[in-house]
């Protein structure tokens, strides 16, 4: 399919994970960036912010557990629920269903502002093994 100019169509299929975590970018402008991940246990992330910076994660498979400060859950998301954190709020989140997470991330810039990550507690060396051949939404995948 033709693309008019400055229209961007883009598939969301990224290789899954058996072990660990794979972030793949779709799409980015100077404004807004989208990416999805592939988490499984293991693929948790540190308690982190994000100054300059507001983002949507929209589950697309599994579940996420999303955590503030202290590890008060603030959000526990199933397929097609998704939560706003706004800048620059702390959280961390991890896969917590029985499948592999994969999670759209859809972040959107403050203009003129500076857009960094703040690390509250140290991140993890996250070891990572793929699933080769096998990717998110394509036919023979059983995802």
């Amino acid at each position: 399919m033709e693309q008019s100019k400055g229209f961007e169509v883009f598939e969301i299929n990224p290789q899954m994970v058996a072990k660990g975590k794979k972030t793949t970018e779709l799409v980015r402008t100077d404004l807004i960036r989208a990416n999805v991940q592939v988490v499984t246990d293991g693929g948790e992330t540190n308690l982190h912010a994000h100054t300059g910076m507001d983002a949507i994660w929209v589950v697309l498979q599994g579940e996420a557990t999303f955590y503030g400060q202290g590890d008060e859950v603030v959000g526990k998301l199933k397929k097609h629920q998704a939560i706003l954190i706004p800048r620059p709020k702390p959280y961390w989140f991890e896969s917590s269903g029985d499948e592999p997470l994969v999670v759209l991330h859809v972040m959107a810039y403050q203009p003129g502002a500076v857009a960094k990550r703040i690390d509250y507690t140290p991140r993890k060396e996250l070891q990572r093994d793929m699933v080769e051949g096998k990717f998110f939404g394509q036919a023979g995948s059983n995802t």
